[in-house]
């Protein structure tokens, strides 16, 4: 019994740290418990992972699209995409999807009060999956990369509870203090903390979700590419940011969240005036923002592969982009030699759907509460399932139904008679 107490004991003396070191350690093996081990996506290697050009015969591909933070409606994709067991819970998943790869296309942060929940539930399930010889490969969105920048004007109140809850208490506990917070000048530290580059979830979660991924004949991104985000080597879009290839890219997003470009933490909350806080804070954000890569960086109206919306604009319609059908057709090419469709999400539509000719599919349809609340759906993709070597394409419903890609199809026909309201 004396035994136990002093174990106890123990594992409630809070834990030395550096007052200038990452605040990982709190949270992780070092700590009373691991934590942040549940946010631990497996190890993706560039150039291989993110590039899967050559499937087996009837391998199949699932995709859904921006999460904001809801869990029932993340749990819905799931289920509908056959890869969760409905009997399973969101805290003891089981992963139901064989050797499926399933591609999720960004933004399961901002606007939802369960943001951490939905990546646990996410992380789990891809260890699982790999163990069974499928993946679930996560992309970054537009709404990864402004909480990696400790800007977090579209996260919920709720969320900002879930952050605390979750990783800010924990903190003060391991650490017997709560000062490290005044080094983020009240601003969501516990967020701030969790999502900046080199901070508590960079290494297990953040290192290796990817911008991009091609997998089969079909290459994923959160927004869109084109072909200047692609091509090997240096390029310049016109906009005259740098890309480069899907390597390239993914090199660079990962480069950029292992490292803790604000320099030292600290810790201890040595200031000596507001002033002196607030400004460490503002530049801790500077600092982010200008070491973005071009890949993640952007903004509303930018060409980045995050932000842009020229294949998906105006929703459930053809682009209005008038050069969209030949910006995709060009980075399709550069993409891969036989790479035929983009799958994106980022701009909400009423259901799954495909334009410029089914090389453009848009799969977010706005399933988080905090959005529009609108009907999961899952986009199917049976690799060489169909007559002389073609992929099969399907929309997956909440309702059990499998329905053909080409009975989703925008046409100019469909646009025209939207416009004279005669459908309605």
């Amino acid at each position: 019994q004396q035994q136990q107490q002093q174990q106890q004991q123990q594992q409630q003396q809070p834990l030395l740290l550096d007052p200038k070191a990452p605040l990982r350690p709190l949270l992780s093996e070092n700590s009373h418990e691991n934590h942040l081990s549940k946010y631990t996506l497996p190890p993706t290697i560039i150039g291989k992972d993110d590039y899967r050009p050559n499937l087996r015969k009837n391998q199949r591909v699932v995709s859904f699209g921006d999460v904001h933070g809801d869990i029932s409606a993340l749990r819905s994709f799931l289920v509908t995409a056959e890869i969760l067991d409905p009997e399973s819970t969101n805290d003891e998943p089981i992963w139901s999807g064989g050797e499926t790869i399933c591609v999720q296309t960004g933004d399961v942060l901002d606007r939802g009060d369960d943001e951490l929940a939905c990546f646990r539930l996410l992380a789990t399930l891809a260890r699982q999956a790999q163990r069974a010889g499928g993946a679930l490969l996560l992309l970054y969105g537009n709404h990864e990369s402004l909480n990696a920048a400790g800007l977090f004007q579209y996260a919920n109140p709720g969320g900002n509870t879930e952050f605390e809850a979750t990783i800010g208490r924990r903190i003060d506990y391991n650490y017997g203090s709560n000062r490290w917070r005044l080094q983020f000048a009240g601003n969501e530290p516990s967020r701030w903390a969790s999502f900046e580059p080199g901070g508590l979830l960079a290494e297990n979660m953040l290192g290796n979700m990817m911008v991009a991924c091609v997998v089969g004949r079909t290459v994923f991104v959160h927004a869109g590419l084109t072909a200047s985000h692609l091509r090997d080597g240096r390029s310049e879009d016109e906009d005259g940011e740098e890309y480069g290839g899907i390597g390239r890219i993914n090199d660079k997003a990962r480069e950029w969240i292992l490292k803790a470009h604000h320099g030292d933490n600290n810790n201890w909350g040595e200031f000596r005036t507001v002033e002196e806080v607030i400004s460490a804070a503002q530049e801790r954000a500077r600092v982010a923002s200008r070491t973005m890569p071009d890949c993640l960086g952007g903004g509303i109206g930018s060409n980045s592969p995050v932000w842009m919306r020229d294949y998906s604009q105006p929703n459930d319609k053809e682009p209005k982009n008038p050069k969209a059908r030949d910006m995709i057709a060009e980075a399709l090419r550069e993409s891969g030699p036989d790479v035929r469709r983009m799958v994106m999400g980022h701009t909400p539509q009423h259901r799954i759907n495909s334009a410029l000719g089914g090389m453009a599919w848009r799969i977010d349809v706005g399933a988080s509460r905090g959005v529009m609340g609108g009907t999961p759906e899952v986009l199917e993709i049976v690799h060489e399932g169909g007559e002389d070597g073609e992929d099969v394409v399907n929309i997956l419903t909440v309702d059990g139904r499998r329905i053909g890609g080409e009975e989703r199809a925008v046409t100019r026909d469909e646009v025209i008679m939207d416009f004279f309201d005669i459908r309605r």
